[in-house]
């Protein structure tokens, strides 16, 4: 990797470790706003459970409900009335009869969110930390709407708590089943969105990110499929960015919330397909050698006992290039043959992520939407081929 790559990442990861241990919510009284004002009469249904339990919340095949929604990604259900959430992406569709939505929410940050009204995406806006009311859509004709709202900053700056969902002219209604398919991602800031709305001088990337357009969301919404992402910007397999051993993504990978051992999450949604994109940040401090190899290959393992029918997918990209690429590529490749030794082969090592040119860079290196769109067509194309979707 390129000198200047190198210490634009080490920036980014400086930057989205100083939040790293924000959990938690407070703050003081605010209002945000997603396509206009909302008002009118409603509540909120929900289920026991926690930390999304077996059997709490309602679960389906690929979904939790709680408080009268249905959950994407992981959840946090101690309080099953007022859940936790924090993963790149997580958030919930509610379905209502009404005029507009509007939610009260608790984030231990400001933090990006992004809603989807009756199919339409609007522009992502900033939600203030502490107790907001937010209001997600207005001004609509008197009737069914479907509503989503999806978290764009990445959890390792905190999490969000759901309060409460307020319908104007009417009340929430039985949320939409989820989709049949599922798609896991486990990577590291390119698979949060870091900095992806950005530009490439920018000096700090979380106010340009943007789960929604990762490679890993772009590829889900082509496939019809829902996606869940555990990522943390500056994290790998075996060590980090700046080459410490905390949180790397085994050590997270059975959390409900990105910066909390506890409560687990319990993988009641079973997917289909898992893509991991890691490695990037292991060979920042120079080959990471055999000991990521033993990492890497036990979060595979871990992933297949989580999931035992899913096709995984290792990719690798698409920051690296040169000897860098090559030697993560033959570490990745090594982990991948000692999983299907040792019994496993519906795993695979897909090699077609080229590194990317120079005009799809965005803030601090990290790949553009075209860059990611790019990567997505790639992983369409090959979860079409494997798993005839």
């Amino acid at each position: 990797m390129r000198t200047s790559v190198r210490q634009a990442l080490r920036a980014s990861v400086l930057a989205s470790l100083v939040n790293l241990s924000f959990a938690g919510c407070g703050g003081s009284d605010g209002s945000a706003n997603g396509t206009g004002g909302a008002g009118g009469t409603a509540g909120t249904g929900g289920a026991n459970g926690a930390g999304g339990a077996p059997g709490a919340g309602g679960a389906g095949v690929t979904g939790v409900i709680a408080a009268g929604v249905r959950w994407v990604g992981r959840v946090d259900l101690t309080n099953a009335q007022q859940p936790r959430f924090s993963w790149s992406g997580t958030g919930f569709v509610a379905r209502f009869s009404g005029t507009s939505l509007a939610i009260q929410i608790n984030s231990s940050g400001a933090f990006i969110f992004k809603a989807v009204v009756d199919g339409t995406p609007g522009a992502a806006f900033t939600i203030a930390g502490g107790q907001q009311t937010a209001n997600i859509a207005t001004g609509l004709p008197a009737g069914t709407h479907v509503v989503e709202l999806y978290r764009q900053t990445e959890g390792s700056q905190g999490d969000s708590q759901l309060l409460a969902v307020t319908v104007g002219d009417g009340a929430l209604m039985a949320p939409p089943a989820p989709p049949p398919r599922l798609i896991e991602v486990i990577g590291d800031s390119i698979s949060c969105g870091y900095g992806t709305l950005g530009t490439l001088g920018d000096g700090d990337c979380f106010p340009t990110e943007s789960h929604w357009d990762t490679y890993g969301a772009v590829a889900a919404r082509a496939l019809g499929a829902e996606i869940h992402t555990i990522a943390m910007s500056g994290q790998g397999a075996y060590r980090n960015y700046d080459g410490d051993m905390a949180n790397t993504l085994p050590m997270v990978y059975t959390r409900a919330l990105t910066n909390d051992a506890t409560p687990a999450w319990d993988f009641r949604t079973q997917a289909q397909a898992v893509i991991v994109n890691l490695g990037t940040n292991d060979i920042s401090k120079g080959d990471p050698g055999t000991p990521f190899e033993t990492a890497y290959t036990g979060l595979l393992a871990s992933a297949r006992a989580k999931y035992p029918g899913a096709l995984i997918v290792c990719i690798i990209g698409p920051l690296l290039s040169g000897t860098d690429l090559s030697t993560m590529e033959g570490h990745i490749r090594a982990s991948v043959n000692a999983r299907i030794a040792a019994g496993d082969p519906n795993v695979e090592f897909f090699d077609q992520i080229a590194t990317q040119t120079s005009d799809k860079e965005a803030c601090q290196y990290h790949p553009d939407p075209a860059e990611n769109q790019i990567m997505a067509d790639q992983i369409v194309t090959e979860l079409r081929a494997r798993l005839s979707w």
